[in-house]
C-alpha cells in the first residue's frame, strides 16, 4: 500500500492532540483543534466543496489508521476510530478484534492510491447514496405503519400485506384511489430499501 506523503509534523500533531483529550474526539472536534492550533498543517477545507472534503476527510484518516497501526505494533496503545468518537485506549481484552473489525476501511485509507482515484463525480455519488439511505431510513416506520405492519416485519410480510391491501383497496374493485396510491406508495418505498 502507498502511504501519503502528509506535511511534516503533521502525524505529531494529531497524536498529540488525540493524547491530549482523554475521552476522544469525533472527526469534526479533531479537524477543528487540529484547523485551530495547527492550521499551518491541516487548514479546514471549504466545507462547499465535496471533493476537497473528502480529500481532507481521506487524509485525517490515513493518519489515523497509520499511527492505529504503530501503536498497535509498538504495544503502546489502541486507537479506536469510530464514525462518533476517536479515541486513544490502553491495550486489553478484545483489543485484537477491534483491529480486524475495521480492515476494510483501514485497508481503504491506508492506501494512499484511492485518494486520487475518487472524483467529483464519485464523492457526489457517494453522498447522494447516503442521503437516499439515510431518507429511506427515515419513510420506513411511515411506511410500514400504513401498511399496518410491525416495524419488525421482513419482505416476505410486507409483499404479502401489500397484495391483501391491495385487492382490497384497488379502485377498479370499488377501493378508494386515495389509499390505493398510499399503500402503493409505501410498498414501493419498502422495496427501493431492500433493493427490490
Amino acid at each position: 500500500m502507498q502511504q501519503l506523503d502528509v506535511p511534516a509534523g503533521l502525524v505529531e500533531a494529531i497524536a498529540n492532540t488525540l493524547a491530549e483529550t482523554p475521552a476522544g474526539l469525533s472527526e469534526f472536534e479533531l479537524i477543528q483543534r487540529l484547523d485551530q492550533e495547527h492550521g499551518n498543517l491541516f487548514p479546514k477545507p471549504d466545507l462547499g466543496d465535496p471533493l476537497v472534503l473528502f480529500q481532507h476527510h481521506f487524509i485525517l484518516m490515513h493518519v489515523l489508521y497509520r499511527l492505529q497501526d504503530q501503536w498497535w505494533q509498538s504495544n503502546r496503545c489502541l486507537l479506536d476510530i469510530g464514525p462518533l468518537r476517536i479515541a486513544i485506549r490502553p491495550i486489553g481484552d478484545g483489543a485484537s478484534q477491534q483491529l480486524s473489525s475495521t480492515a476494510s476501511l483501514r485497508d481503504y485509507y491506508l492506501n494512499g492510491n484511492n485518494l486520487t482515484r475518487e472524483t467529483s463525480a464519485t464523492v457526489q455519488d457517494l453522498l447522494d447514496g447516503f442521503w437516499k439511505r439515510l431518507l429511506s431510513e427515515e419513510q420506513r416506520p411511515q411506511a410500514l405503519a400504513e401498511l399496518g405492519l410491525d416495524p419488525r416485519a421482513d419482505q416476505k410480510a410486507i409483499r404479502t400485506r401489500y397484495r391483501q391491501l391491495a385487492n382490497e383497496h384497488h379502485p377498479d374493485k370499488g377501493g378508494d384511489p386515495e389509499t390505493f396510491r398510499r399503500i402503493r406508495e409505501a410498498y414501493e418505498q419498502l422495496s427501493k430499501k431492500a433493493g427490490n
